[in-house]
């Protein structure tokens, strides 16, 4: 064994002294220091964002919270009956909960290309959901009544989705600092909406309303202001505040609007650069 180590040893010495007798085959990658930071003519990014809204209104959020405050104003007064689990009545001096429409989360995938040093185009893929709670209006069998049932308010709260989308984007960014860690910008951004809506209606009488979900197209309008911050050449942290104005149409109605305001996180990959590390 002592023989074997000092076989090694002396081999050792003489490839330092000699040599190495085998040839080393290496890559001389781009030095890192010389890869341009932040954003710059030619460079191609990919940002993953993601957040909650702290605003959403529009006619489709408007038009709920209105049928919702009629539901509980006819339980008031006695002209819709109020039930709990469809069975026990609750009298109209007992108050009952209240509608709640959330402002929603999104998320949000795009690619941006420097046409200039100071100025972008990007693609995008953006969803949004808002979810709530409200009490539906539902029939119980009423022989009494020529239609055969009558429509009560069920006591209880239902959880359900009143929007849901998928919406195409095609935008322009400014940059106000070119090859800086600290990437100021604002955007403008059309796109191209595909979406879900919860929509009742009446239907069977002018007591009842029928709980749809209406499927439909749009277009979209954005406005956003952010910063990017990059760690690395290749990496780096985002930060936004974004408004969304949507105009909506659908077989259950010929024009209706959603509307956004919010914040995002997330990240920012340098996708020209880290293509130059595997080189």
């Amino acid at each position: 064994m002592k023989i074997v180590s000092n076989f090694g040893y002396l081999f050792c010495m003489i490839s330092i002294i000699g040599g190495f007798p085998f040839p080393v085959y290496s890559q001389t990658p781009t030095p890192r220091q010389e890869y341009p930071i932040g954003f710059y003519q030619g460079g191609f990014y990919l940002n993953l964002q993601g957040g909650d809204t702290v605003y959403s209104g529009g006619s489709i959020t408007k038009r709920e919270t209105s049928l919702q405050n009629s539901l509980k104003s006819q339980s008031q007064v006695g002209i819709l009956p109020t039930k709990l689990l469809g069975s026990v009545n609750i009298p109209p001096s007992l108050p009952i909960a209240d509608g709640k429409i959330e402002t929603g989360r999104t998320g949000r995938i795009s690619f941006e290309y420097g046409v200039t040093d100071h100025l972008g185009i990007s693609i995008s893929y953006a969803t949004t959901t808002v979810k709530g709670e409200r009490l539906e209006q539902l029939i119980y069998v009423d022989r009494t009544n020529s239609a055969g049932y009558s429509p009560y308010l069920e006591a209880t709260p239902t959880k359900y989705t009143l929007y849901s989308d998928k919406v195409y984007g095609l935008g322009l960014n400014y940059h106000f600092l070119s090859k800086n860690r600290f990437d100021p910008f604002v955007g403008l951004e059309v796109g191209f909406v595909n979406f879900n809506a919860s929509y009742r209606t009446t239907g069977y009488s002018n007591l009842y309303l029928q709980n749809l979900t209406a499927p439909g197209t749009g277009v979209s309008g954005r406005a956003s202001a952010g910063i990017n911050y990059y760690l690395t050449p290749e990496f780096g942290f985002m930060i936004e505040i974004h408004g969304m104005k949507r105009m909506l149409k659908s077989n259950s109605f010929s024009s209706e609007s959603f509307d956004q305001v919010g914040f995002q996180f997330g990240v920012i990959f340098n996708l020209d650069n880290i293509s130059k590390d595997q080189r």
